[in-house]
């Protein structure tokens, strides 16, 4: 298989995370790990179940975390605003059905794979992915590309 058309990513931003308890989870992370609450995003956590998402001390691995049961989320690939858009043509091209969301501070497209796993890329390059969805509404999940 020829990938030399595949746009390139720049890491995995965070892995999304089932708990059962949210706040005993993030002490576990604080004390086990050394993860800390990444205080620009814990307003994404209002109804107190997440996502809340945590950091290492090198600040090189996030954690979203959710308290709910059920298999965790996937994976979330990090990529410049460059690159979120070059990925969004790509899928368009193979015909994989994506849904993009605003939130806030940054942008997001949800997937998912073959076997059905769901899966994310995000940018924190907000103001640039913005200039090209001007209308895609505040919130998660608000615009549906096929």
């Amino acid at each position: 298989m020829n990938n030399t058309n595949t746009p390139t990513l720049s890491g995995i931003d965070h892995c999304h995370l089932n708990v059962d308890n949210l706040a005993n989870a993030v002490k576990w992370y604080e004390h086990v790990l050394g993860f800390s609450v990444v205080t620009e995003l814990a307003f994404w956590n209002e109804s107190g179940q997440g996502p809340l998402t945590l950091e290492d001390a090198s600040l090189t691995t996030r954690l979203a975390l959710f308290e709910g049961e059920g298999c965790s989320k996937g994976i979330a690939f990090l990529a410049t605003g460059e690159q979120f858009i070059q990925w969004l043509s790509h899928f368009e091209c193979l015909n994989i059905k994506v849904i993009l969301a605003d939130h806030g501070v940054t942008f997001s497209m949800y997937f998912k794979d073959e076997s059905g796993n769901s899966h994310e890329i995000t940018s924190h390059d907000y103001t640039y992915i913005k200039s090209y969805f001007p209308k895609v509404s505040l919130g998660s999940h608000s615009a549906k590309k096929d």
